[in-house]
This record gives structure tokens, C-alpha cells and sequence, in this order.
């Protein structure tokens, strides 16, 4: 005989229960409410900084020449280095080892005499590339004070000639002065670069971890038969809808931060950006679920979503060009809604781009939110009875 059947369930029942499962669950309540908000402001503080100054750069004077002092004292007047004078080279490698400086320059001996014969001498610097922006800092501040001081030698070599004015000095030693303008994040605020990026990243972790949460919490004996034995379709949406909501509102949070009270430019259109926002958790949402579905399991799914998404931010190519990545890399960044997501933040908070520059990337959102069918297919497949059947054991 089979069992009475079970009255089906309004959406605002369906809701409550979502809302006592937020109560019950201190560590789901800890996901949606401070937990985020310590780590984004963690985040923020660790880079808060903005530029990098004062990089300690060990210098080597092997010539103690009058133009080997004023060479050094180009490096200093950089704000991104500090000159840290060491007496040989031994020493100076040491400390580059250590990592107690970030560079090693060697003046060789003779400089002087070779810069007044005219044969350029030559200086060598050292870092470690392995750390690209500190060693794209060390060289850009070096070569902006050789730079420097070869112009000033070249002025004091025309002066000396005479007959030549202090204008026609710098022109003939300079004839070419360039003016390169960076058109987004001008004052290069390494915050603004770094941040922007890694918390959406952050917060794609917390939208996997949530959600696979709120739906392991419906497993029982690590199966769904029970939950969605009816009206599968309505709880899965309620509970998606309830949660993608609270999401969606850490997002708005996130956006407001970095554009309003950190004062990060924002160019664009705030509805594209919330429209891309609430794909973007959808897209993510679907691809939880349908690993739920084929799982059943949590740790199953947290690993495979894991495993999907943990490389966004190095696919998202902000620290690495998207061009130049390999074939698989690219179809695997295409995998993950957040760089699609990343891509239209970056287009409407710098470029200010028309919404039909943002159509590819909210397309690929809306395919993957279109995902959700897959999974309403699986549901209907293997769990969903009629209203009066009895739930599969």
C-alpha cells in the first residue's frame, strides 16, 4: 500500500525553509554574511600600498669616481629603488640571494675615464625575474635613470664644447622625447590591478561553496531521492533563486567597495555590470548543480568545481595575456564563467564599452546559465514523481 501523498509546498514555504537552513547552518551564515566582507578587506589591505616604492637594490662602486657617485645618486632619486652601497660583489650576490635586496648593480671600475674618452661603459644589474612585476619595476626605474643620466652627460658634453646654448645642448642630446601615457589606471596603483581581479575570484569560491553547501544540506544517505522525490523543479529553483540572491547582494557589496569607497574609476554602465554580475552566479550555480546531481556527494563535487575554477585568476589575463596562452588553456578559461565575467567588469570600468561590446561575454553567461535545462533534464530523469506517487526508497 502506497503512502498518503505529501501536500505540495507554496514558494514562500519553499523559502522559509531556505531561510531556517541559513539560521541552522552557522558556517552557510558565516559564507553570506562577515566572512567576506574580513577577507575582502584583508585583501585590500595587503595591496593597499598601491605603488611600489623603494625597492633595496645593492649597488657595487668598483670605480668611486665623482660620476659613479652622481650615477648613484639617479638610482636613489627613483622612488621605486633605495640604494644600498656594498663593498664588493661577493657581498652584494649574497644579499640577492637572500633576498635582502631585490637587484645588484656592479659600476665598473673605470667608468668615469671610459665616459670621458666617449666609450660607453657598461653597467650591469641583475634581479630575479622569477618575480615579474618586482623585476619589470627594477628595470623600468634603472633604465628611466640611465636615461637620465646619459642626457645629462651628453648636455654637460655639449656645453663643455661651446658656442652651444643650454637649449640647444638638450636638444642635440635628447633629440627625441617621448611622451607615452598609460590611458587606464594611470598612476599605475598596483591595488587597482591586483584587487580587481582577485576578488571576483574570491567570491566565484565562495558562490561554488555555498551553493554546493545549501545542496548537500538536502542530501540524506547521499542521495536526493527523499528531497526531490516532488516538486524537484520548485525546490531546486527556490533554493537556487534564494541563494543566488544573497550572492548577487556580496557582489553589489564587492562593486560598491572597489568603485565607491576605494575610488577605483568606473566608466561603464552599472546595469551591464550587475547583468553580467547575476549571469555570472547563475552560470556558476548550474555547473555546482549538475556536479551535485551526478555526484551526489559533496566532496565529489567541491573537488570537481574546485578543480574547474581554482585557476581563474590566472586564466582570466589580467596577469598574463590571453593571446598568448596555449590552445588548452584558452578553452579552459572559456570553461569558467568568472573570466568572462572579469573581462565585461574591465570593459565597462575602464574602457566605458557600449553594451554591444558586452554581448559576447554576457552571451557565454547566458549559455551557461541555459545549463540549468541540463539539469532540469537530469532531475526529471532520475528523481521527479508525480505529486500523489510514492518518493523512490
Amino acid at each position: 500500500m502506497r503512502p498518503a501523498s505529501t501536500q505540495a509546498l507554496s514558494v514562500q514555504q519553499l523559502l522559509a525553509q531556505q531561510w531556517q537552513l541559513l539560521c541552522r547552518d552557522r558556517w552557510l551564515l558565516s559564507l553570506l554574511t562577515w566572512l567576506p566582507m574580513v577577507v575582502f578587506l584583508l585583501v585590500w589591505w595587503i595591496f593597499s600600498a598601491g605603488l611600489t616604492r623603494e625597492l633595496p637594490i645593492a649597488v657595487v662602486d668598483l670605480d668611486h669616481s665623482q660620476i659613479s657617485r652622481t650615477l648613484q645618486q639617479h638610482y636613489d632619486a627613483s622612488p621605486s629603488l633605495k640604494v644600498i652601497s656594498v663593498t664588493n660583489e661577493i657581498t652584494a650576490r649574497s644579499m640577492l640571494r637572500r633576498a635582502d635586496v631585490s637587484a645588484l648593480v656592479i659600476i665598473p671600475e673605470g667608468l668615469e675615464k671610459q665616459v670621458k674618452l666617449a666609450r660607453p661603459p657598461k653597467v650591469a644589474a641583475y634581479y630575479n625575474s622569477q618575480f615579474m612585476v618586482l623585476g619589470k619595476q627594477i628595470n623600468s626605474a634603472l633604465q628611466q635613470a640611465h636615461g637620465t643620466f646619459n642626457a645629462k652627460i651628453e648636455v654637460a658634453k655639449k656645453l663643455s664644447a661651446g658656442n652651444t646654448q643650454m637649449l640647444q645642448a638638450m636638444s642635440a642630446a635628447v633629440p627625441i622625447r617621448n611622451q607615452i601615457s598609460a590611458l587606464y589606471n594611470g598612476n599605475s596603483n598596483y591595488a587597482q590591478f591586483i584587487v580587481s581581479a582577485a576578488l571576483p575570484a574570491f567570491w566565484q569560491v565562495l558562490i561554488v561553496v555555498v551553493t554546493i553547501f545549501a545542496l548537500g544540506a538536502e542530501l540524506k544517505d547521499q542521495r536526493y531521492n527523499s528531497w526531490l522525490g516532488q516538486q524537484a523543479l520548485s525546490k531546486i529553483s527556490v533554493k537556487l533563486l534564494f541563494f543566488g540572491a544573497l550572492l548577487w547582494l556580496q557582489g553589489i557589496l564587492l562593486c560598491t567597495l572597489m568603485f565607491h569607497v576605494f575610488d577605483w574609476p568606473m566608466r561603464g554602465s552599472w546595469s551591464i555590470l550587475l547583468l553580467g554580475m547575476l549571469l555570472c552566479i547563475m552560470a556558476t550555480q548550474t555547473i555546482c548543480l549538475v556536479f551535485m546531481l551526478l555526484f551526489q556527494d559533496m566532496s565529489r563535487a567541491l573537488s570537481f568545481a574546485g578543480a574547474l575554477t581554482a585557476p581563474s585568476f590566472a586564466f582570466m589575463g589580467i596577469s598574463f595575456p590571453v593571446t598568448d596562452m596555449p590552445q588548452f588553456a584558452q578553452f579552459w578559461r572559456q570553461l569558467i564563467p568568472i573570466t568572462q565575467y572579469i573581462e565585461l567588469q574591465v570593459s565597462q570600468a575602464n574602457y566605458g564599452a557600449h553594451v554591444s561590446q558586452a554581448l559576447p561575454q554576457l552571451s557565454i553567461l547566458l549559455l551557461f546559465s541555459s545549463g540549468f535545462l541540463l539539469a532540469a533534464y537530469l532531475v526529471k530523469r532520475r528523481f521527479s514523481l508525480p505529486l500523489n506517487a510514492e518518493p523512490l526508497a
